[in-house]
């Protein structure tokens, strides 16, 4: 008995912010140090002559590999409920269920518009389902794969026949243009997979692995319950440098073996690994680590920035869509997350 996937489903804001347009947002601009950034350029022809904006681009690629990202408009009253509902219905689409068919909702997000009514109430209800139980999932970057554990174990006890998870965030309303590193990197938007009961060699192998490592300033949302007179809230803040990026890596690597191990499976049995799209270098390293053949570990962050968990969502709705190449059937898929926290998280699906 296991929890197949039986459709993806994911949404991107439509307004594509690009380094450039990234550079005269709020006081980015005044907080960028460009001569720093212009000597730290490596393997960049001409860097002495590049403009402000041009050194910015340059950067921003070089050290996070983004080119652009994905955010809700200002202007706009879209909640990251409305994106994760958006991205639900299209995978009940895909799995040609409707909401009423669906037992229970998992929601991951660390920017929920409320705190109560809990999140996924109220996705159930934009979604048509406002009888669905469920709960919100803050396990940041990794909430996703948490959720598929989540989904996992209620199928396999018998609590739930069918489970619809989802991720979603809307980042970009929560970063400080003055922390350049952060203001950089962060995204919107929210993927979502149905996890239902199966037998047979398909759906999520082996029981998922999760651990935890306690470690606030890597990345941390200040909570509004709990700030002081002179904290400006929000605030989502991530440390960059050599040791976080080398502890991700490594992290990702062992959460994902040890979901391999649980499936009883060697890296030689996998067609597809979907990590947390944090930074590209992250990706990059991971991928030299396992000494996987490129191609097999997917990497989108250069045109979606990082949405936090919903980066695996949106991953997995692509790979299983054929976006990132031939899939064969079965194709096996090892999902692996780290968030701050630090969480780890990592899945073994066959679909």
């Amino acid at each position: 008995m296991s929890a197949a996937v039986t459709g993806t489903g994911s949404y991107l804001p439509p307004e594509t912010v690009d380094n450039f347009q990234l550079y005269e947002m709020g006081t980015l601009r005044e907080s960028f140090d460009v001569e720093q950034a212009r000597s730290a350029l490596r393997h960049v022809e001409g860097a002495e002559g590049l403009s402000g904006p041009e050194v910015f681009d340059q950067w921003a690629r070089q050290v996070t590999g983004i080119e652009s990202r994905r955010r809700i408009p200002t202007d706009s009253d879209m909640t990251t409920e409305d994106m994760c509902s958006q991205a639900g219905l299209a995978a009940l689409e895909a799995a040609g269920l409707g909401a009423d068919e669906i037992d229970q909702v998992y929601v991951a997000t660390v920017s929920p518009s409320d705190d109560v009514p809990n999140v996924a109430c109220t996705v159930a209800r934009k979604i048509g389902n406002p009888r669905l139980g469920g709960y919100g999932i803050n396990a940041a970057c990794a909430g996703f794969v948490y959720g598929i554990g989540a989904g996992w174990s209620a199928i396999v006890s018998g609590m739930a026949d069918r489970v619809l998870v989802i991720s979603g965030d809307a980042l970009t309303r929560l970063v400080n243009y003055t922390d350049v590193r952060t203001a950089a990197v962060f995204a919107d938007g929210a993927g979502a997979a149905v996890l239902e009961r199966c037998e047979g060699d398909r759906g999520v192998l082996g029981p998922p692995a999760a651990s935890g490592l306690f470690a606030r300033d890597p990345l941390y949302l200040v909570g509004q319950s709990w700030r002081r007179d002179d904290d400006r809230i929000p605030i989502l803040h991530m440390e960059g440098g050599p040791r976080i990026l080398r502890n991700a890596i490594i992290k990702m690597a062992e959460v994902a073996e040890q979901a391999l191990e649980n499936a009883g499976l060697s890296w030689a049995d996998v067609d597809f690994v979907i990590p947390h799209q944090a930074n590209m270098r992250i990706t990059r390293g991971l991928e030299k680590q396992l000494e996987l053949p490129k191609g097999q570990v997917v990497h989108n962050i250069a045109r979606y920035g990082n949405m936090s968990a919903s980066t695996v969502g949106v991953a997995l709705d692509e790979v299983v869509r054929g976006k990132h190449g031939p899939v064969p059937d079965p194709a096996t898929i090892v999902l692996t997350a780290i968030g701050g926290g630090y969480t780890m998280a990592a899945a073994v699906v066959r679909v």
